[in-house]
């Protein structure tokens, strides 16, 4: 529309409708979904790592301005840099927390350590006033619960 106006659609639906949805997304779920994903793995065999894929994994793993500031434009980037890309995004994931990342540098192989990481410091008083610093900080081998 003109002069700055958008038309919105309702995006209501009634109640019935959203129930009926729901029983078909559970019934889905339990009897499709295995299916389905073993159909779209089998067409997976052939996928390279190629920009597109890169660029879904960077936005899965919710990539912030700090990535950008890091690398650069993506779109510029060779695909030999993917696996660089996908590591950064891992860390910079992983990077609230020292000892998280530095577990996580150790996992991917990189070598050094987080030089801000010395055992015998206290923690930061941002890293022990975190709510989530308990979920952060566990380790990558224990699960993580609430």
């Amino acid at each position: 529309m003109r002069h700055g106006a958008t038309l919105r659609r309702s995006t209501s639906t009634s109640p019935t409708t959203r129930a009926t949805d729901i029983a078909r997304v559970y019934a889905w779920r339990q009897h499709g979904r295995l299916d389905d994903l073993r159909a779209l793995a089998e067409g997976a065999g052939g996928l390279v790592l190629s920009r597109e894929l890169v660029h879904a994994l960077l936005e899965e793993l919710h990539v912030s301005d700090d990535f950008d500031a890091l690398v650069g434009r993506v779109a510029r980037l060779p695909a030999s840099q993917y696996p660089r890309l996908l590591a950064i995004a891992l860390l910079l994931r992983h990077s609230w927390c020292p000892r998280d990342l530095a577990r996580t540098a150790t996992r991917l192989g990189l070598p050094g350590r987080v030089a801000s990481l010395n055992p015998h410091t206290p923690p930061t008083p941002r890293e022990s006033g975190h709510r989530c610093r308990a979920l952060a900080c566990t380790p990558l081998s224990e699960p993580r619960t609430r």
